[in-house]
Parts: C-alpha cells; sequence; structure tokens
C-alpha cells in the first residue's frame, strides 16, 4: 500500500515537472521571440490584424497576412497558424472547435508579443 501511494506521488511529481517545464520552455521561446529582431518584422505584418484597422481586411487578405505570420513565428506556435489557415481554405472542414482554439491562440500570441496590436476579444 504504502509503495503504491509513493509510486502515485511520483507519478504525479513527474507529470507536474513535465507540464511545467513545457510551460517555461514556451515561454522562454516566446520571449526569445519578442527580444528578436524577427519580433519587429511579424508586428509589422500584424497590424493590419489591429481591431482598429481590421475593418479595411477582406478575408483573403486577412488569410495572407496570417500566412505570413505562420511563416515568420516560433515553431511552439506554427500548427495553430496552419490550422487556422487550413480552417480559412476550408471553411466548414475539419474540427472547428480545433480552429477555434487555434484561432484564440494565434491572437493571444501575437497580442503577447505585439503589445500595441489589439485583436479584439482577447487582450493577453
Amino acid at each position: 500500500m504504502r509503495r503504491s501511494i509513493v509510486a502515485a506521488g511520483a507519478a504525479v511529481a513527474a507529470l507536474a515537472l513535465t507540464a511545467t517545464g513545457f510551460l517555461v520552455t514556451r515561454d522562454s521561446e516566446e520571449e526569445a521571440f519578442k527580444k528578436s529582431a524577427r519580433s519587429a518584422r511579424f508586428c509589422d505584418e500584424a497590424a493590419p490584424l489591429d481591431l482598429r484597422k481590421t475593418e479595411e481586411l477582406d478575408s483573403h487578405t486577412r488569410q495572407h497576412v496570417i500566412e505570413d505570420l505562420g511563416r515568420m513565428a516560433p515553431e511552439d506556435v506554427s500548427e495553430d497558424f496552419d490550422r487556422l489557415l487550413s480552417w480559412y481554405a476550408k471553411p466548414g472542414h475539419g474540427d472547428e472547435e480545433a480552429a477555434r482554439k487555434s484561432s484564440y491562440r494565434v491572437g493571444e500570441f501575437i497580442e503577447r508579443v505585439c503589445p500595441e496590436i489589439n485583436i479584439g476579444g482577447i487582450r493577453a
């Protein structure tokens, strides 16, 4: 009985360390990206997505902006950019809930890297 409690405790500790390590790694990658020269170009490219300018964008242009941003973004968020682009390319195909979550994560990433940009409904 005591061994199973110790084993369970060790498993929980290992999971916690893994999750914490992932979050720390993700945050440090994001911070490194924010401090890199690439972030300025990224933010310039993302500027048309700002809530104050978004009315000027048609869906085709928005899709191209997100495509360009996805190429510039760090690897840890590129899957979300890809999923969102797939949804734009074929609305109604694929997992809509996953596309919505990716849309939110993309917006959140943009707002954290580019604090002057307000995507709307996110405020990271």
